[in-house]
């Protein structure tokens, strides 16, 4: 299957959890993750799995599937530390490296891209 017609799969299935929970776009929190992206935004919330991959380029998220998400900072950015090493931070707080196997959460757009809200998981 295509990349974006997984990707429009994924965001309405995003869509249709959060109705089922009765969260309110409004509200800020989805499921009891707090939302990053603007209400003006074209984004669904989203889980994404898979490897963090983060260079001088930025960050992306290599799936198991195959397909690479490139990854927006929203409450999380990636960044290249003093070591050389790529690291998705919260302020100054390390929360994940290159190399990591994550579940994200954040905001999926047209655009293909995820806006990093949380890392749910390191597994």
């Amino acid at each position: 299957m295509p990349f974006e017609r997984r990707l429009a799969n994924a965001l309405i299935a995003a869509c249709i959890a959060c109705a089922a929970v009765g969260c309110s776009p409004s509200s800020g929190t989805l499921g009891g993750r707090e939302k990053c992206w603007p209400d003006c935004g074209d984004r669904a919330a989203s889980l994404w799995r898979g490897i963090l991959e983060i260079d001088a380029a930025g960050g992306r998220l290599r799936t198991p599937e195959g397909e690479v998400i490139p990854l927006i900072a929203g409450t999380l950015r990636p960044q290249v530390g003093a070591g050389g090493v790529g690291q998705l931070v919260q302020g100054t707080t390390v929360v994940a490296t290159a190399g990591d196997d994550v579940t994200l959460f954040g905001g999926a757009g047209s655009d293909g891209a995820l806006m990093v809200c949380a890392v749910e998981e390191v597994h």
